[in-house]
């Protein structure tokens, strides 16, 4: 993953990067040194195009060279001040990425490991704001702990982007030394900068900057708070419960569902009756996440109040309640389930779907196959994993003829499911399925032939059809006996 571009679309407008100008690296092009490899010095030639996209994609090209375009590295440095916009073609996908030469120069020395700590080291030292700023970016894609003790020194930077940076990128490196410098950004007057500390310390889960963090909760910054609770519930502090079921109350709904969902990861029973109260909170986010949180604490006691929200007319409050009564795993909630998998969304009848085969009763196979015919093929896949999880030998003809649904995801499932229920009558439509047009589906097919019939074929169909011809009286008869294996 190119790490550096998750916030740098966000860089690009903070710096200001609309301009049309023409940028190169300061080195005169003709002094390029003669004995840089031939592709190498095509791209570096590449960087100092007029178009800012070119340049951007010679930077990035360089960076999927990787170590062997170190020759380029001083180039590359000094196109870190080249923050014109441009608009690169994703390869592939018909969409196009935001981006500047800088910002591409960055993630390209980033890539380039070990041999570019160096010069990052020095750009983070750089008199131009933009320049450090996208050097810490590149050293959170290299994520190399020699550039801890810089990066806490940055952290001290006089622009709050590169304070915010140089956070993201010690939390992306986790080193224990930088929790008390990342801790004390928790008091810093800019409200990004202490989010950014906030982040980095998630990414760390120590257990040392629970206490900040629970300080943090009174900021007076809503989205501060908010990024407090849920790096609480990462850190999963015990000693947060308090804090956390107050910020239930808290006057910004997103941090009440913040403190809901941490309060769930945590798993205190004790944190019940607080949870049961935020189900009547007037925020549908609030009412959402205090029903995951229910879920998680898999308390039979919230039943009541899960089966009620079934009702709400928020649909990600309904939602979240139908994972959380699929978490809980009561055969209560097995109707009602049943009756919201008709609804009219399919995001709750995936979910219900989802739900009855964690569950596990037999009944929810009658409404599973009828979603078998959904007209949205998440929805019918979701209902053929499910079913699996039901073995249930009535609805291996479904199943099969799922296995010829134009949707690949569909039809993935439902190998996998006849694999799961085990009955040999499945063998004939799964020999079929060692033909599908997918790799992936001819793989699931064979697994759950081998689930079946305890032999192994791989992919190869003659094998296969010579197998079940000589021994399919075998299992047939055994399965009318009732020797199946399910």
């Amino acid at each position: 993953m190119r790490k550096v571009l998750q916030g740098a679309i966000i860089l690009v407008f903070l710096l200001g990067v609309a301009g049309l100008g023409w940028a190169q690296p300061a080195t005169p092009k003709d002094k390029i040194p003669a004995d840089i490899p031939g592709e190498v010095k095509e791209l570096v030639i590449g960087l100092y195009a007029e178009n800012p996209a070119q340049r951007a994609e010679a930077a990035m090209s360089l960076g999927d060279l990787g170590e062997k375009a170190k020759a380029a590295m001083p180039f590359l440095v000094e196109m870190l001040g080249d923050d014109k916009a441009a608009e690169m073609k994703i390869p592939g996908a018909d969409i196009t990425n935001n981006t500047s030469p800088a910002i591409e120069a960055a993630v390209a020395l980033g890539r380039m490991g070990p041999v570019a700590l160096e010069v990052l080291l020095t750009a983070l030292k750089d008199k131009n704001d933009k320049v450090r700023l996208l050097a810490a970016a590149a050293l959170e894609e290299m994520a190399n702990p020699q550039a801890v003790d810089a990066l806490i020194a940055a952290l001290k930077d006089p622009n709050q982007d590169v304070q915010a940076t140089a956070a993201r990128a010690l939390g992306e490196i986790n080193e224990v030394k930088a929790v008390a410098p990342l801790m004390a950004l928790l008091k810093d007057k800019q409200a990004a900068v202490r989010a950014s500390a906030i982040l980095a310390l998630t990414e760390m889960k120590d257990i040392k900057a629970s206490p900040g963090l629970m300080e943090a909760m009174k900021d007076q910054d809503p989205k501060v708070r908010r990024l407090a609770a849920l790096s609480l519930g990462e850190i999963k502090d015990i000693k947060a419960v308090p804090v956390l079921t107050a910020a239930l109350k808290d006057k910004d709904a997103s941090v009440g569902a913040a403190a809901a969902l941490a309060l769930g990861e945590l798993g205190d029973p004790k944190v019940l009756p607080q949870l049961l109260a935020a189900m009547k909170s007037d925020s549908p986010d609030v009412r959402a996440q205090a029903a995951l949180a229910l879920g998680k604490l898999k308390n039979p006691k919230a039943e009541a109040a899960l089966l009620e929200a079934l009702k709400d007319k928020d649909q990600n409050v309904k939602l979240r309640a139908i994972q959380a009564l699929g978490d809980l795993g009561s055969p209560q909630a097995v109707k009602p389930l049943m009756e919201a998998a008709k609804d009219n969304n399919s995001s709750i009848k995936s979910a219900s779907a989802y739900a009855l085969g964690r569950i596990g009763d037999p009944q929810g196979g009658i409404v599973l196959v009828e979603l078998l015919k959904d007209d949205n093929p998440y929805v019918r896949g979701i209902a053929a994993l499910s079913l699996g999880r039901l073995r249930l030998f009535r609805t291996i003809r479904p199943l099969a003829g799922s296995l010829r649904d134009k949707d690949p995801f569909v039809r993935y499932n439902a190998a996998v499911a006849l694999g799961e229920i085990g009955y040999p009558q499945a063998v004939r439509p799964l020999l079929l399925t060692l033909k599908d047009e997918n790799s992936c589906i001819q793989e699931a097919a064979a697994q759950a032939l081998e689930k079946i019939t305890a032999k192994n074929f791989g992919l190869d169909q003659v094998a296969w059809n010579k197998f079940w011809e000589d021994n399919k009286e075998t299992f047939l008869s055994s399965c009318a006996k009732g020797l199946c294996k399910h």
